[in-house]
């Protein structure tokens, strides 16, 4: 999918939200493909290294609930801030991005 039209990378990326029986393999797949494509975009820096650092933590032997948590609420920070500056068509689909975010990281912490 790292190559794929954003409209789709966000569709898709905003329907894994939504699986709350996703399996891991699959969102870390999803976030292999945006740093990709945020390594590529510029002003996405901060972003890009968010998500490499949740990467990494989702890779450990005992992943921190807590960091992880606190790294997707950065990385829906930063999606918000994107939207800011993106193309009419993205805005409104990174400020929703942003939103799933952030209720994905409560989800986590209720759980």
């Amino acid at each position: 999918m790292a190559h794929a039209h954003p409209s789709a990378m966000i569709d898709g990326t905003l329907q894994s939200l939504q699986q709350r029986d996703l399996p891991p393999a699959t969102g870390a797949d999803l976030i292999k493909d945006w740093i990709s494509v945020l390594k590529h975009t510029e002003g996405a820096d901060a972003a890009a290294e968010t998500l490499t650092a949740l990467y990494d933590e989702l890779h450990n032997i005992t992943p921190n609930a807590s960091r992880i948590r606190d790294l997707l609420t950065r990385v829906a920070q930063q999606t918000e801030h994107l939207s800011r500056s993106a193309a009419s068509p993205y805005a409104d689909a990174l400020r929703q991005l942003a939103d799933s975010l952030r209720s994905f990281a409560t989800d986590l912490q209720q759980a």
